[in-house]
């Protein structure tokens, strides 16, 4: 167990017996309880807000918001490492990144997406002779096929980005987080954000999924990645066998290449079941020491990560100069 979990958190000198044993259950809470409830309040609510006739634009908006806010508060009081709670000057890239490649970028592909692959889908139907999709399925089963179709494209896609290296000069940007904590869920390049919402996206659009589909597919993939990489000191327990969560992808930003070239799922964990790249130590947990293990001093600005895979020699020279 790393040194600064607050697990087993006694009461503070000064404090009465009655408020440590409520603080403990307050993180006990957190640890526990927080992630299962909160994803499906957000679900039930982007369900209820769709019938009531709100826009699904924002809907999405409102529960990143929400969920932020929340996680930011929760990473205070209950952090899974002190030391990521202090600033590495890097939110101001960060947010950057989740107006470009969390907002623009994304927006910019489902209209590609509804251009091109919703025609390509109505022409698939028309050869089948029936819908691709099944509507009659309950909601929760749609959603369900939705996320195991788009992960298995996007989980390849992943995979291919740390063992390519004309892919993994896109995605470098993503792992040179020297710590994790909610704003840097967005951070990546909008290359590797374009490729992945297509793969992911346009898979359930041509399938032929519904509007509820696709809302409830965009409220799990926010929420689950601001949790993801949150700094809230989560156990799931056997609900990591479902979702990508926190503990096990904390493993995947390692500066160890044996450690961080595996959990590529980044929404659930099946395909990374079905083809054996789970890394889940139980007696132990990530620490708090990540990024590019071969490239310390890789850029940390915004625009900086915008060239970067451009200037991917220069980078590297400068790397092997320092040593």
């Amino acid at each position: 167990m790393n040194a600064d979990h607050p697990v087993d958190v006694v009461p503070e000198s000064g404090s009465s017996p009655d408020g440590g044993v409520i603080l403990r259950g307050c993180r006990m809470f957190i640890t526990f309880a927080l992630f299962p409830l909160w994803f499906t309040a957000a679900l039930i609510t982007a369900v209820r807000l769709f019938e009531s006739g709100r826009s699904p634009e924002l809907i999405v908006v409102g529960i990143a918001l929400t969920t932020a806010a929340m996680i930011a508060a929760a990473e205070r009081f209950h952090p899974a490492h002190a030391r990521w709670n202090r600033s590495h000057g890097d939110i101001p890239t960060d947010s950057i990144h989740v107006v470009v490649s969390q907002a623009i970028v994304p927006a910019l592909m489902e209209a590609a997406i509804a251009a091109v692959v919703l025609h390509l889908s109505l022409s698939a139907s028309t050869i089948v002779g029936q819908p691709l999709w099944p509507h009659a399925w309950p909601i929760v089963l749609q959603l369900a096929l939705a996320m195991i179709s788009a992960q298995f494209f996007e989980y390849w896609f992943h995979r291919m980005s740390h063992t390519i290296p004309l892919l993994w000069r896109f995605h470098a940007t993503h792992h040179s987080a020297q710590r994790l904590y909610f704003l840097n869920a967005g951070r990546f390049h909008p290359v590797d954000t374009a490729v992945s919402v297509v793969l992911s996206f346009g898979t359930v659009v041509f399938l032929g999924a519904g509007e509820v589909v696709m809302l409830l597919m965009a409220c799990w993939i926010t929420v689950h990645g601001l949790f993801q990489h949150c700094n809230v000191h989560l156990r799931l327990g056997p609900l990591n066998w479902i979702f990508s969560m926190a503990e096990l992808h904390r493993w995947h930003h390692s500066l160890v290449l044996e450690e961080a070239n595996r959990n590529y799922g980044n929404n659930i964990l099946l395909w990374d079941i079905v083809f054996g790249t789970v890394y889940w130590p139980r007696d132990k947990d990530a620490g708090a020491e990540i990024g590019i293990g071969d490239m310390p001093h890789f850029p940390q600005t915004w625009w900086g990560h915008m060239r970067s895979p451009f200037r991917w020699r220069a980078i590297e020279a400068d790397h092997r100069s320092s040593r």
